[in-house]
């Protein structure tokens, strides 16, 4: 593995030998569109390249998931953000933005990341933070609440509804695409003791870090300071 367990509290995060950090994709917080992903690799060939970054702090009872960092822009920094905002812990992987290697959250096993089992046994509830791009015109870009606690999903949509309310907010599983629902059992977000939510998030609303520095994406910093703000007093919220 390229990253070490992170201890609770302090500066918590820690990173492959690397270091070697992303760039963001397209739209006007992506840049200019980008290749669709190159081929299929496990879940442990992804783990075993050099320039793949596992991160985790372990805190509060309610945690924050970003699975595709650098493969989806914006998704490790947003959790992280909302993470730090709410005390709560962080698991992160995130590869180079030239690598594209995309494994399916359901293919990516616990039993093969010391850092992913250790944060999701710490952790009761789980908010798994993904993106989307390709889809976006035909999705109305809007905010996808998934995932397999129907309770929960239904809270967060809510909160997400009254914090944004210009941006649409679906979480009717019937309305959400399938590949993009996150209700697979074996999908991490799916196997913590108090359950989870799956966003899957458009551009317009990842424009933070450097990645909402690029040319174009101004009117939409704001837009994704609210959106942690918002994710962060739900975590705290699950925390208590």
């Amino acid at each position: 593995m390229y990253g070490m367990i992170a201890l609770v509290g302090g500066d918590p995060f820690t990173r492959s030998p690397s270091g070697r950090r992303q760039s963001m994709g397209a739209d006007a917080t992506h840049g200019a569109a980008r290749p669709k992903y190159r081929r299929p690799v496990t879940f442990a060939e992804l783990l075993a390249h050099p320039d793949v970054v596992q991160e985790v702090a372990l805190r509060s009872r309610a945690g924050f998931l970003a699975l595709h960092g650098g493969l989806e822009p914006g998704t490790a920094e947003l959790a992280r953000a909302a993470a730090s905002a709410a005390g709560a812990s962080c698991y992160t992987l995130v590869q180079p933005d030239d690598l594209r290697h995309h494994v399916p959250s359901h293919e990516s096993d616990p039993a093969l990341s010391t850092e992913l089992t250790a944060f999701l046994a710490h952790v009761d509830v789980v908010v798994s933070v993904h993106g989307y791009f390709h889809r976006r015109e035909a999705l109305g870009h809007a905010i996808l609440v998934g995932g397999a606690d129907r309770g929960l999903t239904r809270r967060l949509a809510a909160r997400l509804r009254a914090a944004l309310p210009e941006v649409a907010v679906v979480d009717d599983p019937d309305a959400i695409p399938v590949d993009l629902r996150g209700r697979n059992p074996h999908n991490p977000v799916n196997c913590t003791a108090g359950g989870g939510v799956q966003l899957e998030l458009p551009p317009r609303v990842r424009a933070i870090g450097r990645h909402g520095d690029r040319p174009g994406a101004e009117e939409h910093r704001a837009r994704t300071q609210t959106l942690v703000l918002a994710l962060a007093d739900f975590a705290r919220e699950q925390a208590a």
